[in-house]
């Protein structure tokens, strides 16, 4: 049994090492067969999510209103169905408005773009506040504009002409939700299962202690992920409906951009404030003001309200890893780990807290039998 544990132990430390090495001497290798991996594991991380987030429904449904789990599962799905498909009715036709208003009206933004910017800058030449060309910082300026609004522009119009892609991203969320219902209707044959693996490398103590540890692991991850899509669906509505009230334009776009930057903690909601901050400017500047307000009455409802009664301290983590966790993470994994940043850096300390727990406890049986 002794040399087993060794034998193990020495294999992960091993299989670390190896890829260790390999990402420092070909990182780019490495991000390509992560990315070929997760291509084809696509379905199957879905699965995962969608079981995850899942089964909670279907468990109150089962065990609450004593319906069996073939049921539970129908109307838990059913429930979603309607909730997704009666929100993309009314979400969808108004942001394809918007997408098109924006588009149409791109010629008109770099035209009042270029007159703010000349207005900006005949400003400082008055007050003699330009310490170098005003010319070449004005057309820097200039092309950084018309660069990012291209992009925006870009990303705007292929998601109306990627239809292909968009199917079959469907069709492999569809395959995932089809995996995860099977996950859920057979979730104590995969957890003993899972059980079982662990058993053989180590025993009846271990197999009990890592069947724990991954449910602690699914608990933190569940609470974040409920936590932070209800938080950031309550930021998105409560500026859409400022913005509404105070008629500034692209409200709803505006709305949802904030809402899914809030997702990604701290720099999602910068980036989402800033692009709607920009097309609020380049159509009617005055808006803007409504928009900062918008954007701080939702921000404060989450840092000071519903933030800490729903999330709390289930992650566990200081602010400076929140931050670490969405860098590192976004670098490996791009926005979805910009995303799944905090609950995987939140398993990894679940980690270190446990092995520094057993190595401690290790060393007072030493003490004592010493």
């Amino acid at each position: 049994m002794k040399y087993k544990h060794l034998f193990v132990k020495a294999l992960i430390v091993g299989t670390i090492l190896i890829l260790v090495q390999t990402l420092f001497q070909n990182m780019n290798g490495l991000l390509s067969i992560l990315s070929g991996l997760s291509k084809y594991l696509r379905p199957f991380i879905y699965a995962i999510f969608i079981s995850i987030l899942l089964n909670p429904m279907v468990e109150f449904i089962e065990k609450k209103l004593q319906f069996k789990r073939g049921m539970a599962i129908a109307i838990s799905l059913v429930t979603l169905v309607v909730v997704i498909t009666g929100t993309l009715i009314w979400f969808i036709p108004n942001l394809i408005d918007s997408f098109e208003d924006i588009i149409n009206k791109y010629p008109a933004f770099q035209d009042n773009f270029n007159k703010y910017l000349e207005e900006i800058f005949t400003f400082l030449r008055e007050k003699n506040l330009l310490f170098m060309n005003g010319e070449d910082i004005k057309q820097a300026i200039q092309n950084f504009f018309i660069k990012n609004m291209n992009n925006i522009r870009d990303i705007l119009i292929s998601v109306g002409l990627n239809v292909i892609d968009w199917i079959f991203e469907i069709f492999i969320i569809l395959l995932g939700g089809f995996l995860a219902l099977y996950f859920i209707y057979n979730r104590e044959y995969f957890m003993q299962y899972i059980k079982n693996i662990i058993f053989i490398f180590y025993g009846e103590k271990e197999a009990e202690e890592g069947l724990d540890f991954l449910i602690e692991c699914k608990n933190i991850f569940l609470n974040y992920m409920l936590g932070r899509i209800f938080i950031s669906a309550i930021v998105g509505l409560i500026a859409f409906v400022v913005m509404k009230i105070a008629g500034v334009p692209y409200a709803l776009l505006n709305a949802v951009m904030i809402g899914v930057g809030n997702m990604i903690p701290y720099f999602g909601s910068i980036i989402a404030g800033i692009i709607a901050f920009i097309l609020v400017l380049l159509s009617n500047p005055i808006k803007c003001i409504y928009l900062l307000l918008a954007i701080i009455i939702a921000q404060n409802v989450d840092g000071y309200i519903i933030g800490p009664r729903i999330l709390g301290k289930s992650v566990g983590i200081s602010s400076f890893w929140i931050i670490a966790s969405v860098i590192i993470m976004g670098n490996i994994m791009g926005t979805m780990g910009m995303f799944l940043g905090v609950p995987i850096f939140a398993i990894i300390k679940l980690i270190y807290v446990r092995v520094l727990k057993n190595k401690k406890e290790k060393l007072k049986i030493e003490e004592i039998q010493n």
